[in-house]
């Protein structure tokens, strides 16, 4: 058989304590933090980079003759400009779209446009400016809404408990039709899809379903029903999954087999970036999201940092063509505060600052514990669950302003500037008609407002955010952080500093920056974007204090990364990160951890044999070291190569016969196809890794990790005095790394089991009340 499968005495090192101290990874392959290892594809950015810059011998000839090289440069140069400006556009097009959609949806339970119930309150409350068409062509501008209603272009439903019956109804159907599309129709459309992009470009694919264009398009269609259902979750985060399907369909079409796998990276990060560029409306801001959050490491280059850049200001662009807010701006909001902040109020920045940090941590905890009793005890019903989490949302928020507003626009009266310097009030809110003179009632009503509304939005993000329907975090926790600073300033205004001394919209401000920051743990990013989406430049030292102190709060209580790093975990995904260097590697070398029982193929076998090997084992591996053939039966065998399985498939495929399993042709895994001096049939020297990387079995652990860190391989070589003698995959290293963790400190993340039980058996009671069971 040309396949021999070979296992070395793990008792054989010259170290007896070394041998003792052999640990056996595959016992880690089913636990909590290594659950979803096989669903992802470790990519060797080594050996990706080395093919894409090896050209075969009739492409390299090509390059050769001087004119048709120059001809095909300026080709490939253009192509990649027009695949950057495909990507920007696709986004900013997807954007648009998304925004009209969800307006229109969102306004729908609160009214409609008397000439054509189809327009949004944007477009319905839109003039012609007639004067300007001959010059200007047709322009829409935006109508102040109490005029639009006022003058009946706009009509708010009227009825005491129609409009409530209407608002939940409506509620409920967007939700319901989000639930079935993610159910039924693009399962991998759901959440937010960082966590998994995050992974995926550092290195391990995920599931092409996951950026395919079903996905996209359920994705762009769920995502605004999911929105005007009413649940607590925002689009940020799912805009980064369309965007980067956008990128990954884009870049796949006009590249096609030309792109590797390092350059595809880096046409996802951009990706992601714009998509949080368009929907904040923040482009330098998701440059920095893709840089802080997306990217990791070395992986993060000027290449990328360009196409970033590029793609984000284009999409913009496009966003901005489109003017899907009807105001001439890509934000629904731009407000502008002219009273500058004292020293006086830096405490209150501080205690912003921590509020935030504590909210991170409490939100990010409850989630996850409520992840995992969603995983336990609620999956089988995805449907039934958003059906009663928007009906709850929906019923509670209706009788507070500030959970019935969508996030969006309420944040954007929370934000504004009641009165500017020279005492005139720009703004009409009720919020802006608090003073010293209002009734302590008045007052009280308010301030309980908006705390309510905090508490409430903070249990229903929790529970919302991780259902099975597009979700993001991001705007939930600045709504959050919004409600909070604004309760913050009407109590400091009151009763610390004299009237019309403080803006009490920036305090609304920076409590968005401060929960956006405690949630994502980003700091430039949340700055950045916190200006860019307002204007607000005159708080930029508050905003880096708030953020500073959220920062502060969460490293003290040992959080070290946000929701998104988080979920990595608890769905165990594998990404490899400085947080996973333990410090107990130091105690163990590479012999102890490596496998050994290997399959290895020589480098001349039949295709018979090779086909028996791939197909017929008992074990599956996803790539074989290659030696030589006169070594194959020894002992002692020298590594010449590695081969990664899914590239033989493919090779099988283009040569594969009714008589395979017979074919005594002879492939040379060594030698490259077209070689003039081959005597094979085949040759599959063009899948072939002649140089994986190699160590000796005494490199500690500890180095192993920041090996594979640094180079991004798939798989390192095991040698001692060139024999091979067993090899180290990346999965491999954390698998060792979360699994030894598990057992000497206990799982990270520990879970109230009884607790859990006795809340299913509350849900089971009261569905039982209903005629439901469950």
């Amino acid at each position: 058989m040309a396949s021999d499968s070979f296992d070395i005495d793990r008792h054989s090192t010259d170290d007896p304590e070394t041998a003792a101290k052999y640990i056996d990874i595959s016992k880690f392959n089913n636990i909590d933090e290594t659950q979803s290892f096989d669903k992802f594809i470790t990519i060797d950015r080594v050996a990706d980079n080395r093919n894409v810059i090896l050209l075969p011998n009739a492409e390299r000839e090509f390059f050769n003759k001087k004119y048709n090289g120059y001809i095909n440069w300026l080709w490939n140069r253009g192509k990649i400009f027009i695949t950057l400006t495909a990507i920007a556009i696709t986004i900013g097009c997807f954007a648009g779209f998304i925004q009209v959609f969800t307006e229109t949806l969102v306004n729908w339970k609160t009214g409609y446009c008397t000439s054509n119930w189809l327009l949004n309150k944007s477009f319905c409350c839109s003039d012609v400016v007639d004067e300007e068409m001959a010059t200007r062509g047709l322009r829409l501008v935006r109508r102040d809404e109490g005029a639009c209603v006022a003058q009946g272009v706009w009509t708010n439903w009227s009825g005491k408990y129609s409009s409530f019956i209407l608002f939940v109804s409506l509620s409920l159907l967007f939700g319901t039709i989000s639930a079935c599309l993610i159910r039924y129709v693009a399962p991998m459309a759901t959440g937010s899809g960082i966590s998994e992009i995050k992974v995926w470009v550092s290195g391990f694919e995920y599931q092409q379903e996951f950026l395919n264009v079903l996905t996209l398009i359920v994705k762009s269609v769920a995502l605004p029903l999911t929105i005007s259902s009413g649940l607590s979750i925002g689009k940020e985060g799912p805009s980064v999954h369309y965007a980067a399907c956008c990128g990954f369909v884009v870049a796949n079409y006009f590249l096609k087999d030309k792109i590797g796998f390092t350059s595809l990276s880096q046409y996802l990060t951009a990706a992601s970036g714009a998509g949080v560029a368009v929907a904040f409306g923040a482009p330098i801001g998701g440059v920095l999201f893709g840089l802080e959050e997306i990217a990791s490491g070395a992986s993060f280059n000027s290449s990328t940092l360009w196409k970033s850049y590029y793609i984000a200001l284009v999409a913009i662009t496009t966003l901005k063509l489109i003017n899907p807010f009807r105001n001439g701006k890509v934000v629904l909001f731009h407000v502008t505060y002219d009273r500058d902040w004292s020293t006086q109020e830096v405490p209150i920045f501080v205690l912003l600052g921590i509020f935030g940090g504590l909210y991170g941590i409490y939100v990010s905890t409850m989630n996850i514990r409520y992840v995992h009793f969603r995983k336990k005890f609620l999956s089988k019903w995805p449907i039934q669950e958003v059906v009663i989490l928007v009906l709850f949302t929906s019923v509670i928020s209706y009788f507070n302003e500030f959970l019935k507003l969508d996030m969006t626009e309420g944040m954007g009266i929370l934000f504004h500037e009641c009165q500017k310097n020279d005492n005139s009030s720009p703004f009409a809110h009720r919020l802006c008609q608090i003073d010293e003179n209002t009734h302590v009632m008045d007052f009280i009503k308010q301030l309980l407002s908006l705390i309510i509304a905090t508490i409430i939005r903070i249990h229903f993000t929790i529970v919302s955010y991780g259902a099975k329907v597009p979700a993001g975090i991001f705007v939930p926790s600045m709504a959050i952080g919004a409600t909070f600073g604004r309760a913050v300033s009407l109590i400091a205004e009151r009763f610390f500093f004299a009237p019309n001394s403080i803006t009490p919209g920036a305090y609304a401000f920076l409590g968005a920056a401060a929960t956006l920051c405690g949630i994502t743990n980003l700091t430039l990013t949340v700055v950045v974007i916190m200006f860019e989406l307002t204007g607000a430049f005159i708080y930029i030292i508050p905003t880096m204090i708030v953020v500073a102190m959220a920062r502060i709060v969460l490293a003290s209580f040992g959080f070290h990364g946000g929701i998104a790093d988080q979920m990595v975990e608890v769905n165990g995904f594998p990404f490899l990160e400085e947080s996973d260097k333990e410090s107990f590697m130091y105690e163990f070398n590479a012999n102890q951890i490596m496998s050994k029982d290997l399959a290895v193929l020589p480098d001349k076998l039949t295709v018979s044999e090779l086909h028996h090997t791939v197909f017929e084992n008992d074990k599956l591996y996803s790539g074989y070291p290659i030696v030589r053939s006169a070594d194959l039966h020894e002992n002692d065998k020298v590594c010449i190569g590695y081969i990664l399985r899914r590239h033989i498939l493919k090779k099988l495929e283009v040569i594969d016969t009714e008589e395979t399993a017979n074919d005594q042709r002879e492939i040379n895994l060594m030698e490259f196809p077209g070689s003039d001096f081959s005597r094979a049939a085949y040759q599959f020297g063009d899948i072939v890794d002649k140089y994986p990387p190699i160590v000796k079995g005494t490199i500690p652990v500890e180095q192993l990790f920041d090996t594979f860190r640094q180079m991004k391989c798939k798989i390192i070589m095991v040698e001692e005095c060139g024999i091979l003698q067993g090899v180290i995959t990346r999965k491999d290293i954390l698998r060792f790394s979360r699994g030894l963790s598990r057992e000497l400190e206990g799982p990270k993340y520990a879970y109230d089991e009884h607790l859990n039980e006795r809340y299913f058996a509350f849900i089971q009671k009261v569905s039982s009340l209903f005629g439901a069971k469950i």
